[in-house]
């Protein structure tokens, strides 16, 4: 879908033209400046294959929000 791919512009604004699954979860921080306040985003690249969806739920639980990417064709 290009989770990965999102996340990598976001944090680098650079794209890699090569494929790479995320096996597992990579976690990434990065600091913004928002106005007057300090804000660090903390970003989990969750694996997109069924057999790591378990470990989904246990990483989401406390989190503030959630962006959630998929494919419609």
């Amino acid at each position: 879908v290009g989770k990965t791919s999102l996340i990598t512009r976001f944090m680098y604004d650079s794209f890699d033209n090569t494929y790479q699954a995320t096996i597992g979860i990579d976690f990434l921080s990065k600091t913004m400046y928002l106005e007057d306040r300090t804000i660090r985003l903390q970003l989990w690249d969750t694996a997109g294959q069924e057999r790591f969806r378990s470990l989904i739920p246990s990483y989401i639980r406390d989190s503030a929000v959630a962006v959630i990417v998929f494919d419609v064709t």
